[in-house]
């Protein structure tokens, strides 16, 4: 028997789709776990809280085709977990509603492997809630009763529906779009009223869900003619006459259009509220990020009191400066007499968050114009410490050596290609409208990851000259360039669309 000290496995529920239904305990276990077991209907934003160093291994189902079985999905996970890892497997909904997590608790607990489960929100009854569906109402349904519309591979649905059909209340049939004639022709032919109202939800919650109603003797050709496609809910009942729907119900600039976001994680959670306020749908994808690199500390002291002039490029930029202040034990107040510049808005925001005012933006947000702009402010005196990512472009430094002005150039940080993404990059990409790349390294990203270039046409948005440079080198045609290099340009740029 194994050391029953062990405690290194979470069966964590992530609800139906939408990352906000997360539970605390949720996101610390994402957060926290070495190995990651993930389902087909996990929704990829919530892998961005994955540590950079996690490994992400899928274990779903797509087009009839287990890329892991259950057995094979057990096994992964005790020997993960008997390796000292922490393993966090995630399970749509709730582990133990119509998923198979019983098997798993089951299969670890006979192996003496310490686990926990994490429930999560199940879509029977937030899927119904935000299609405007209450899965109760006073009056019109007093009970609600759940089945599973599926079975294993090969085996028929073999719900007893003479008994279902005389039930009170809503009826919801989870996973069941595959099934929706047998279960339609199953109610009807054993009395229910052919008039009593149905809906199917698909992907309830999420950024592309889609609701429609009728009557249970049209609901299949309803959902034949929409193509709908799982997952998918279906619920019969008088509840499907009520609509309290507080989902994508305003109409906005940008109401129905899927995007994809692909940036770092810092600046995904920047960039989209500005999306969804304007109605999009939006899913996050961090195909990039940042990795700090170490510098001496005596080093890092000398130049900030050699700078007359401090340079960001980037918001993380300055993110990562402020870390190292705080590493360092560097009194911030040392910093007085320092002028402090930036390229863009972001990181001109990123600075407020630490109390500063950046004392220099360009006109326009990329180097070519801060150099420009800079330079009549700048003399023989002056010294400036460009802080920056690696490898970044040499427009900065050439205009200011052009020109005489002493400078520093030190790299804070790596930008580096997280191909842990690459599966749901390829998964989910012809299902949105617009694609959205903020920088020349998730261009790159973009192009080594995604298999099939042709699902990118008509739908990059990049945010400027220097990332759509990138994108053409790389193959990648642009549907349009921002006109603004920040987020509100980006966002400009698609509303025109």
């Amino acid at each position: 028997m194994f050391d029953k000290e062990i405690k290194s496995v979470s069966l964590v529920g992530v609800g139906p789709g939408d990352e906000n239904l997360l539970t605390l305990r949720a996101c610390e276990c994402i957060e926290t776990a070495d190995v990651i077991v993930y389902d087909n209907l996990i929704n990829p934003t919530i892998l961005n809280r994955a540590k950079i160093n996690a490994k992400l291994i899928y274990a779903g189902k797509i087009s009839g085709n287990h890329y892991l079985t259950q057995d094979k999905i057990n096994e992964t996970i005790v020997e993960y977990a008997l390796l000292g890892e922490y393993v966090v497997r995630l399970k749509g909904g709730d582990p133990y509603i119509f998923g198979r997590g019983g098997e798993e608790a089951e299969y670890l607990l006979e192996r003496n492997i310490d686990f926990e489960i994490v429930p999560g929100v199940s879509s029977f009854y937030a899927g119904l809630g935000y299609a405007g569906i209450p899965v109760t109402f006073r009056g019109e349904a007093a009970e609600f009763h759940v089945f599973t519309g599926h079975k294993k591979q090969g085996e028929e649905l073999d719900l007893n529906f003479e008994n279902i059909a005389k039930l009170d209340g809503s009826l919801v049939f989870l996973m069941g779009i595959s099934n929706l004639s047998l279960i339609v022709q199953g109610l009807l032919s054993n009395g229910m009223n052919k008039d009593i109202g149905a809906a199917v939800i698909e992907n309830g919650t999420r950024y592309n869900q889609r609701v429609f109603r009728g009557k249970l003797s049209n609901i299949e050709e309803i959902a034949k003619r929409e193509n709908i496609i799982s997952p998918a809910l279906i619920v019969v009942g008088n509840v499907c006459e009520k609509n309290l729907a507080f989902f994508k119900k305003e109409i906005l600039p940008l109401s129905g259009k899927n995007i994809l976001l692909t940036a770092t994680k810092a600046l995904l959670e920047k960039m989209s509220p500005e999306f969804k306020k304007l109605g999009a749908n939006i899913c996050e994808m961090s195909l990039i990020a940042t990795k700090e690199i170490e510098i001496d500390k005596n080093t890092f002291v000398l130049e900030l009191e050699l700078a007359t002039h401090i340079l960001f490029t980037s918001a993380n930029g300055v993110d990562i400066f402020f870390e190292k202040i705080k590493n360092y034990d560097i009194d911030v107040r040392s910093l007085y007499n320092k002028k402090i510049c930036v390229i863009g808005s972001g990181s001109s925001e990123a600075l407020k968050k630490y109390g500063v005012n950046a004392d220099f933006i360009p006109s326009k947000f990329d180097s070519k114009s801060f150099v420009e702009e800079i330079l009549p402010k700048l003399d023989k005196n002056s010294r400036v410490l460009m802080l920056r990512a690696n490898l970044g472009n040499d427009n900065l430094p050439n205009g200011l050596k052009t020109a005489g002005i002493e400078f520093r150039d030190i790299s804070i940080y790596d930008t580096i290609i997280d191909y842990r993404r690459s599966f749901e990059l390829n998964k989910e990409i012809k299902k949105f409208d617009y694609v959205v790349v903020a920088s020349a390294s998730a261009a790159k990203a973009l192009y080594e990851m995604i298999e099939d270039k042709s699902a990118l046409l008509n739908r990059v948005v990049s945010i400027g000259p220097v990332t759509t440079k990138a994108l053409r080198e790389f193959e990648i045609e642009e549907l349009i360039t921002a006109k603004q290099y920040d987020v509100k340009g980006i966002v400009d740029a698609i509303k025109k669309l």
